[in-house]
């Protein structure tokens, strides 16, 4: 696999055909879907102070959006792209229509994937090496960071894995922090950080409802998860709860009853900013605390 991606790599920073040789470099480097790479838009990098640079990867095949840690290299990279590629009037974007400035232009259009599978084809042809699917570059990706050991927590949301079984096909791993892993797994000397802040809105007041901050929240047992909108909601949220392993007694009725008007409030918060996916992932937790709540009534308790 390393042979296989310094050969193609070599091939495609010696390729005449600059832009789409570095698109793909791109997608190898961030372990984009190319879909999701040719999506990209000028203004996908977002710089955060004391948490480094970061990649906005638009909604994509599991219609998600993420956020993938970059490095300086990557950086360059994408600098280099902007220089060559053409410049132009905003293009409609065919999803939701409104004017796009994407990053993959060239003449006043887009570039399409068949450019980028036959500009692949040349570069492994020219490395000596079979047939090569712009997929395979996600892969390589993935496996690199596994044999780095990065942690599944970090893989999925970096990779924008909805479920643990489509990352465990890269291995089994144990959880901690996206970036520290990250950083750990790519030898980065950068800060660690925990939950990324929405650039665009101020961090909440410690003295604000964080029921009611612009934030995507979970409502914990012990506590509450706050996340950037970009984050989307952690792929853990209230996984205990739904498990059918999930156990109670009446001795936590007030917990899960707290956790259950919790709940209602972020449904609701969820609806008045149009958030239906949140609305609807509250709405789940909601009835199924309601069921444990029941359960728990007629259960005796430990004694």
């Amino acid at each position: 696999m390393s042979t296989l991606r310094e050969s193609q790599g070599g091939s495609l920073e010696a390729s005449p055909h600059r832009l789409a040789a570095d698109a793909l470099l791109l997608q190898r480097a961030c372990g984009l879907r190319i879909g999701e790479l040719l999506d990209l838009e000028l203004d996908a990098v977002i710089d955060l102070p004391g948490s480094g640079s970061w990649l906005k990867v638009p909604l994509g095949k599991l219609d998600t959006e993420r956020m993938v840690p970059i490095d300086a290299q990557v950086l360059a990279l994408i600098d280099r792209i902007t220089t060559h590629r053409s410049p132009g009037r905003p293009i409609l974007h065919p999803r939701t229509g409104r004017p796009a400035d994407f990053l993959f232009t060239a003449h006043g259009h887009r570039i399409g994937q068949n450019r980028l599978r036959q500009e692949l084809d040349r570069a492994a042809k020219s490395a000596g090496i079979g047939h090569v699917t712009p997929h395979q570059l996600r892969h390589t990706y993935a496996t690199a960071l596994v044999n780095a050991g990065v942690s599944l927590q970090a893989l999925m949301a970096i990779l924008g894995h909805v479920s643990a079984e489509m990352s465990l096909r890269y291995g089994h791993l144990f959880d901690t922090t996206v970036r520290a892993e990250y950083e750990r797994a790519l030898e980065l000397a950068k800060q660690s950080i925990g939950a990324l802040p929405n650039p665009s809105e101020p961090a909440p007041s410690t003295s604000d409802d964080w029921r009611t901050t612009a934030t995507v929240k979970t409502a914990l047992a012990g506590g509450y998860c706050l996340r950037a909108p970009a984050q989307g909601p952690c792929s853990y949220a209230n996984i205990c709860e739904h498990c059918p392993s999930f156990h109670t007694t009446a001795s936590y009725l007030p917990v899960l009853t707290a956790q259950r008007d919790d709940a209602g409030a972020l449904a609701a918060d969820a609806t008045t900013r149009g958030w239906d996916a949140e609305t609807e992932r509250h709405l789940r937790l909601i009835n199924r605390l309601t069921t444990l709540i029941d359960e728990a009534a007629t259960r005796p308790t430990a004694m």
